[in-house]
């Protein structure tokens, strides 16, 4: 039986709150109660989810991170989305918001953007099936389960998913360091989809090329750049304040 391993609390919760089947779950010996863990407990209860109690060091022993917080859950692995699915799903979407990231090989990365995008309200991301950093327990971790409640789908073409997706009448706009244009001077209301490169690289010629518009985040200190996870926050947070002031 194959199977993945969350780990940590939050993580944890969000897994067993999601659609994929769970095997077992993994407590340290005179774990501390909270709320976090009895809801954990609670939700393994209604799923009759067998509950394994082991000492601290064999579970650190068994974990693959080193913050699992006394907690590992055994589940069925990631069930992405598939493109035809998204596609379907942002049709019925009168403001479509979608994330494509070009070239993003951090697992930590890819979870804090998860994160971010699940917090916002995003409907999917999309994922290069090359050059991009899969759904792993890291990434799950990373953005504390977040990636369990949001569609998540691989593509052989980035470029070609972009044209695709003009063809639901949805802008594309790429994050580019050395746009004229700020974030904070485009219009980014109305469906749209946001294009994130990767920290070293940026966007691939194509990709940069295949925009409808490309923004910057005005850099005021030494560091040329952000962390693609925080600029796409930034940017994701300024597409939300234009949306709620139109």
């Amino acid at each position: 039986m194959r199977y993945e391993q969350v780990e940590g609390k939050r993580a944890v919760l969000e897994a067993l709150r999601g659609a994929r089947s769970a095997y077992e779950l993994l407590v340290a010996e005179g774990l501390k109660a909270g709320p976090v863990l009895g809801e954990i407990m609670a939700v393994a209860h209604r799923r009759k989810l067998p509950v394994t109690v082991l000492p601290r060091r064999e579970l650190d022993r068994l974990a693959v991170s080193e913050n699992h917080q006394g907690v590992i859950l055994r589940v069925e692995p990631f069930r992405y989305a598939t493109f035809k699915q998204v596609y379907r799903d942002l049709e019925r979407k009168d403001e479509p918001l979608v994330v494509l990231l070009d070239g993003v090989t951090d697992p930590r990365n890819l979870g804090s953007v998860a994160r971010t995008c699940e917090a916002l309200g995003v409907d999917a991301i999309l994922l290069p099936r090359s050059r991009s950093a899969p759904v792993t327990p890291a990434v799950f971790h990373a953005s504390s389960g977040a990636v369990e409640n949001i569609a998540v789908a691989t593509v052989p073409n980035l470029v070609g998913v972009m044209k695709e997706l003009k063809k639901l009448g949805i802008w594309v706009v790429g994050a580019d360091v050395h746009a004229e244009n700020s974030c904070f001077q485009a219009d980014l209301t109305g469906p749209l989809a946001l294009v994130m490169g990767s920290e070293g690289q940026g966007l691939h010629r194509l990709a940069r090329e295949t925009c409808d518009a490309l923004v910057s985040i005005p850099m005021f200190g030494r560091v040329s750049s952000l962390n693609v996870s925080v600029a796409a926050a930034v940017i994701l947070y300024e597409i939300m304040r234009q949306r709620d002031s139109v």
